[in-house]
């Protein structure tokens, strides 16, 4: 141990550092993510003879979380409701089993990663994209006083998330502000879908790659790891172009949607465990 106090501090910043390294697990997420979303491959078989499985004709359907996982169109897959049950699996046993992979490894380290934190973060986000963004923008549709121009959309957004910022920052109660900082906070992220603005963020279908991405930018945040919020950076805006890309692929059908998020998953898993072997 040294004597001086400023080798002192060096020594304890190398023990920090050295700590956050031995914490880093998010490549196992990150590859698991990336091989079940390819396993959905196979369920995204056309439909010779499109009908509307999912919501046949319901006005409500747009409020039902299972119309919003899978590809972008629900019309003309064979089998629409085995493929979003199988996607809502993939993010149950993504989360499960993550929280699993990061307790045994802190056994084996003896350095944890706050799981608690990242399960209610990806229960709150999966609430927040599958209910609170499709909720949110029908309520404004049916309720705004104004025609949703951007300006106006701009505005509603700033007025949203500046509480969301300080109820998701707060200090006290975490478990009563979080939650309202989430809602607020899809609330702002829906306006985003008004067709005067238009960006899919899933609401077409593909959301649970939303959801994916807000898991692991709490990963990203909870390991203060830089490449893990380069990987989940890559895999968000992937995911936005996939979602709002007018390009299709004959060859491929409904896979398109699914093989270039799923590839970037997939390989920054295995450049995250490359990296993590080469500083060991």
């Amino acid at each position: 141990m040294a004597d001086d106090p400023a080798e002192l501090l060096d020594e304890l910043a190398g023990l920090r550092r050295r700590a956050r390294d031995d914490r880093h697990g998010y490549w196992f997420p990150l590859l698991l993510l990336g091989v079940l979303s390819l396993g959905a491959i196979p369920l995204t078989r056309p439909d010779p003879n499109p009908t509307d499985h999912m919501t046949q004709g319901d006005p409500w359907s747009f409020l039902n979380p299972l119309v919003h996982l899978g590809p972008r169109s629900q019309l003309e897959v064979l089998h629409p409701l085995p493929l979003s049950l199988y996607w809502l699996a993939v993010l149950v046993v993504g989360v499960v089993a993550t929280v699993w992979w990061y307790q045994w490894r802190a056994r084996r380290v003896g350095v944890e990663t706050p799981t608690r934190t990242y399960v209610l973060a990806a229960v709150f986000g999966m609430v927040a994209v599958l209910f609170g963004l499709p909720l949110s923008l029908t309520l404004f549709y049916e309720y705004s006083p104004v025609y949703p121009t951007p300006l106006v959309v701009a505005i509603a957004m700033a007025l949203l998330l500046v509480p969301a910022v300080f109820a998701l920052r707060a200090r006290h109660r975490r478990p009563l502000f979080v939650p309202v900082g989430l809602l607020l906070l899809s609330m702002s992220l829906s306006l985003l879908q008004v067709p005067d603005v238009d960006v899919d963020l899933g609401m077409g279908g593909m959301a649970q790659f939303t959801v994916m991405a807000f898991g692991l930018a709490t990963l990203a945040w909870l390991e203060r790891s830089v490449l893990c919020a380069v990987i989940t950076a890559v895999f968000t805006a992937t995911v936005l172009i996939v979602n709002n890309s007018a390009v299709t692929l004959p060859a491929l059908g409904f896979a398109q949607d699914v093989l270039l998020p799923a590839t970037v998953l997939v390989l920054g898993g295995l450049g995250a465990l490359a990296a993590r072997r080469g500083a060991a």
